[in-house]
């Protein structure tokens, strides 16, 4: 069985009905503050841990202590989403665990994440189109284990502490400041790097996957933008969405073949989407 996990702080109505969704039919650890921890005993599939009991380690502390910005999101946004790969390393050790399949909080699943046929041991989506210092990967849907938190630390260290691969992120900085393009170094530059550098070997979930019964199912990188494995007009899309097909499926407009979807992400704006009525709309 592989459990999934969210890290998120302050209570947002959207993370509840995720919850309600997703925990049909997996088991979600949530790490969260205390605003969260009524979520804990409102679905029998979650279950709430405090975030305390990992933002404070002395690890954690001593890797903030080295972290510098180089985004045009806020210092405290940006360390956020990397102290959640340092944090879901001290909880798989913590709980013994051999991975976890994290999602973002505004990341839906549809299906039972057991029943799918990884075949290595860490996957997230890798988009292939990567031109323009785009260098981007996700773990907004990602199997995870020891190895992945581990050799990700590694590669912090070498950017951040002793700066001895510096050299891999140095061009995307001056490219957004020379061009004075938003964005910049995130935590999604050093998983596009992991891959990129052949320092872990991983499955692309941009492509599509089989469950146990040899059915295809497709992870959605993004409900507001039809990118998807054959560039950036993979999929069906409708009024600034993708096209949600009988309540579960997915168009592939190039090969014009329909595959089940794992999960919806209502990335940004699309946030709004995710209310007490979207649980009418689809089948999970």
């Amino acid at each position: 069985m592989i459990n999934c996990v969210i890290i998120h702080k302050g209570y947002q109505p959207y993370l509840k009905y995720n919850l309600e969704i997703s925990s049909k039919n997996n088991y979600v650890y949530l790490i969260g503050d205390d605003s969260l921890e009524f979520l804990g005993s409102k679905f029998k599939n979650v279950e709430f841990i405090n975030i305390k009991n990992f933002e404070n380690s002395k690890n954690l502390v001593h890797l903030k202590e080295q972290f510098k910005n180089f985004n045009s999101n806020s210092y405290d946004f940006e360390w956020f989403c990397f102290a959640r790969v340092f944090m879901i390393n001290d909880f798989l050790e913590q709980n013994e665990l051999e991975n976890v399949f994290h999602i973002d909080s505004d990341n839906v699943l549809l299906t039972n994440i057991s029943n799918l046929e990884f075949h290595k041991k860490n996957a997230y989506l890798i988009p292939p189109n990567q031109e323009a210092y785009r260098m981007s990967g996700s773990i907004h849907s990602g199997l995870i284990d020891k190895s992945f938190c581990e050799k990700f630390i590694n590669l912090y260290k070498d950017i951040y502490v002793n700066k001895s691969k510096f050299h891999l992120i140095e061009d995307k900085i001056n490219y957004h400041t020379k061009q004075n393009i938003p964005g910049g170094i995130c935590d999604m530059t050093l998983y596009y790097l992991l891959q990129s550098e052949e320092i872990l070997d991983t499955q692309n979930l941009f492509f599509p996957i089989k469950d146990k019964s040899g059915s295809e199912f497709i992870f959605m990188n993004n409900f507001s933008n039809s990118e998807g494995p054959n560039g950036k007009n993979s999929f069906k899309f409708e009024k600034g969405q993708i096209s949600i097909i009988n309540r579960s499926k997915i168009l592939d407009t190039v090969n014009k073949k329909k595959y089940n979807l794992c999960n919806i992400h209502f990335q940004g704006g699309a946030k709004k989407k995710l209310n007490r009525f979207f649980k009418y709309k689809i089948s999970y």
